[in-house]
């Protein structure tokens, strides 16, 4: 399915995809943090924890707590997402940003997108509990990135 972008949903998928092919040179995973997130008082433990605590298959951590459904606890601070929800602070491994990339293009918000794929089984992926990240703002209260859902605005 393709649903029509905003401006601001098209660069913000642009930067996702740059940070991937960033990260898919690199032989260790990369944090990728969107411009309006915001570190929390416990972010480089929760960090080290998740990563020490992530299967070796593990192809993304979810660096916030926004879930859409019923995660499964899987580690001390490590869970198992329903459908993982916005793309304020990730990590994605370099064999992950690789597959990625061979399934361009993003045809609908990169955060619905990467929901998708995850919660089809393409990519293996937690998050943590208690978030590490969260945003500056929630995206409709004084973002400057209308969503594909809010046409009114755009």
């Amino acid at each position: 399915m393709t649903v029509t972008h905003s401006p601001g949903e098209r660069g913000c998928s642009a930067s996702h995809v740059a940070a991937w092919r960033r990260a898919a040179k690199m032989k260790k995973p990369l944090v990728v943090l969107e411009d309006d997130a915001v570190a929390l008082g416990d972010f480089a433990s929760t960090l080290a924890t998740a990563i020490k605590e992530a299967p070796k298959d593990t192809g993304m951590i979810w660096l916030s707590s926004k879930d859409r459904g019923w995660p499964k606890k899987v580690g001390k601070v490590l869970q198992k997402p329903f459908y993982v929800w916005t793309t304020v602070g990730y990590v994605v491994y370099p064999e992950t940003a690789r597959k990625l990339l061979k399934m361009l293009p993003v045809d609908m918000p990169v955060d619905n997108w990467l929901a998708w794929h995850i919660k089809e089984g393409a990519v293996k992926a937690y998050s943590v509990r208690p978030a590490a990240v969260r945003q500056a703002q929630t995206w409709n209260v004084g973002s400057d990135v209308p969503h594909s859902d809010d046409i009114a605005h755009w």
